[in-house]
């Protein structure tokens, strides 16, 4: 079973996990700008979790249960 709520937050946590790894610390980046991106896919990352635990009226995500 697909879920496309799941489908979404998954696609915008990876697109922010590829934009950290741009704004590696190597490259001319601020340390602001870093925490600011690691602090939405922390906040994203939790939604996810809350999503697959009480994402549909409050029962788990079917989707979550298959591996990906």
């Amino acid at each position: 079973m697909n879920c496309q709520v799941k489908d979404k937050l998954v696609s915008q946590l990876i697109a922010l996990n590829s934009k950290l790894n741009l704004l590696s610390p190597d490259l001319v980046h601020g340390d602001e700008e870093r925490a600011e991106v690691q602090q939405q896919r922390e906040s994203l990352y939790a939604e996810i979790k809350h999503h697959r635990a009480k994402g549909h009226e409050g029962k788990p995500c079917p989707a979550a249960r298959q591996v990906s």
